[in-house]
């Protein structure tokens, strides 16, 4: 017999949601096998099963949240209906969308009385991620008929995606086909025990007079604590600057005039990223941050950026930004980006960033202050370009324009260190070259 147990998926982590049971009590289970998703403070998890053996018993339901260490199920020998003495099964963690960092949101739990278009004609589940899953559902869209682009052929929410814009959905789903006990149910929604209700998802708007309440999933209550604890433990200061960003607007397109096979083309983030692992470097006053009545600095310059997905943000980190050229940055972003929207992120993918970037000038923003992320000390609010008439020796003059405004933590850093800071940063992407040596 083997104990599942609620594990601990993050540092942060302290209790855990069952989103969703994707086995029933009595089902045989095999190596591979997903036995439930898992909604931690920061990610939806798989629980996945190692060893062969049949589910013989579910302890914790859907939508409940159970501390970490606690029992969900039991796992049994294969061929056994009760407890036995077999070797014990292995629930790991595989992380399918994950997010992290001031403004991490989580995609909702699926709702148990809903249609589940993941299982094949001939009762196999077909492999898809759980937010594709989710999609499918929403769209009414039959997986069988998607052509999955992730590993082992597994449907991503991109494929889901791709396939509603293509004009081939909307594909009618077939509720799930319920047997008599005890032969096998064919479809395999989120199974409650039998005398036990179906509970809503943990974010399910309810109607209440003139408001929609949306309760809040686990990830969501991480993020507004965390928020909270920031702006009420943290003393805030901003500073702001602007940069001359003309001659790096120049130096990005030469550089992505000229790429080479396997290149990604240079953004405007990822010279703002270079610059500042240069500057965390040569000012590694700000690379530090506080705790318990002391300065710990940071041996590493590991940089968060901030991805916009749907439903939310997730901040994946480039790490040793001031050790790396562009051009690695830039694919390093861009691979990082892509599994962030993918929902692929794992938790060394957004764990142990010493200072951020939050870039919003692709929405035309000109300038904001963002919240900082503890334990970091520090977060930059990048603007958007524009161009704008400026004076320069004595002449008016066309050129382009960037907002800079750094969130500090007035315990570790003070007015003048960060404009000494933003200083460099300044001279940095006014003479793009330096970046390049």
């Amino acid at each position: 017999m083997a104990e599942i147990t609620m594990p601990r998926l993050s540092d942060t982590m302290t209790e855990g949601v069952i989103a969703s049971w994707l086995k029933k009590e009595g089902d045989p289970v095999k190596k591979g096998d997903v036995l439930a998703e898992i909604e931690t403070d920061k990610a939806t998890m798989e629980l996945e099963v190692y060893e062969n053996g049949v589910l013989e018993k579910i302890l914790v339901q859907a939508g409940q949240t159970v501390p970490i260490g606690q029992v969900v199920a039991i796992v049994g020998a294969a061929g056994s209906t009760k407890a036995s003495s077999a070797p014990a099964a292995v629930a790991t963690p595989v992380p399918v969308t994950a997010a992290v960092g001031a403004s991490a949101l989580a995609v909702a739990a699926v709702a148990t009385s809903a249609p589940v278009a993941t299982i094949a004609q001939s009762g196999e589940r077909v492999k898809a991620s759980p937010l594709a899953r989710r999609l499918a559902i929403e769209y009414q869209v039959d997986l069988q008929t998607i052509a999955g682009s992730g590993p082992g052929g597994r449907v991503v929410r991109d494929d889901v995606e791709a396939y509603k814009a293509s004009g081939n959905g909307t594909v009618a789903v077939a509720a799930p086909v319920v047997v008599a006990a005890p032969a096998p149910v064919v479809a395999h929604p989120p199974i409650m025990a039998p005398a036990t209700p179906p509970v809503a998802p943990t974010s399910a708007p309810v109607t209440e007079g003139d408001v929609e309440i949306i309760n809040l999933s686990m990830m969501q209550q991480t993020v507004a604590r965390r928020l909270t604890e920031s702006k009420q433990t943290v003393p805030h200061f901003y500073v702001s600057t602007e940069v001359d960003m003309t001659e790096a607007v120049k130096l990005r397109e030469q550089l992505n005039s000229k790429l080479k096979e396997g290149q990604v083309k240079i953004s405007f983030n990822d010279l703002v990223v270079k610059a500042c692992g240069i500057a965390l470097e040569q000012m590694p006053e700000v690379n530090t941050f506080y705790k318990d009545g002391k300065f710990l600095r940071n041996k590493h310059v590991n940089i968060g950026v901030a991805v916009d997905v749907p439903n939310g943000l997730v901040v994946p980190v480039l790490r040793d930004c001031n050790q790396k050229g562009v051009r690695t940055l830039a694919k390093e972003a861009k691979a990082l980006f892509e599994k962030a929207r993918n929902g692929k992120l794992r938790p060394e993918d957004y764990q142990g960033g010493t200072f951020s970037v939050s870039n919003l000038g692709m929405f035309n923003v000109t300038h904001f202050q963002a919240v900082i992320n503890p334990p970091e000390s520090a977060i930059l609010a990048v603007g958007a370009i524009q161009e704008k008439a400026v004076v320069i020796n004595h002449e008016i003059v066309i050129r382009s324009r960037m907002s800079l405004t750094l969130s500090a933590d007035h315990r570790v850093l003070y007015g003048a260190t960060i404009a000494r800071f933003l200083g460099l940063l300044q001279s940095l992407l006014e003479n793009p070259f330096d970046l390049l040596g």
